[in-house]
This record gives structure tokens, sequence and C-alpha cells, in this order.
């Protein structure tokens, strides 16, 4: 249900944000509006750039709390649980969304 779910929610987004641009382009077309598409390309690209960074950071962070806490991990099965439950739900949703 998660994956399918974030599927969703990126397929919204993605709309949104395209017929964002799109009408930014038919406003500058008109003369309308003046956009400067190099600043906004640079702009994009580094937020695109510090997001996918901070993924990275985060799932290191999280790797380092479980191996500096093996027992506590085993302990609670989370990644038996993971590994048979949550992934391929996320997998199948990906897929179905």
């Amino acid at each position: 249900m998660a994956g399918y779910a974030i599927k969703k929610v990126m397929k919204i987004a993605a709309v949104v944000i395209g017929l964002f641009v799109a009408g930014l382009a038919y406003l500058s077309y008109r003369g309308w509006v003046d956009v400067k598409w190099t600043e906004m390309e640079n702009a994009s690209r580094s937020t695109l750039t510090n997001a996918s960074e901070q993924v990275v950071h985060v799932l290191n962070n999280t790797a380092t709390q479980f191996a500096s806490h093996p027992s506590a991990v085993a302990a609670s099965g989370l990644p038996i649980a993971a590994t048979f439950g949550f992934v391929p739900g996320l997998m199948m949703g990906f897929q179905k969304g």
C-alpha cells in the first residue's frame, strides 16, 4: 500500500509541476512574464541535488544505527519482517500503481 501511495503522489506532483512549467512557458511566450530559464534550471538542479544528498545521508545514518545496535534489531525481528512483508508489498505497490 505504501508503494502504491508513493507512486500516486509522485505522479500527481509530476503533473502539477509540468502544468506549472507549461503555464510559465505560455506566459513567457505571450510576453506577459519574463522567465529567466537559466536561473530556474540552476535552482531546480541545486534543489534536486540537495534532496538526493539528504536521502543518501538519511540512508547512511539508518544503516549506521542498525550496524551499531545489531542485538536490538535482531530481537525485534525487523530485518525478517521487512524482507518478507514490507519490501515485497512496496514493490507490488509500485508495479500496480
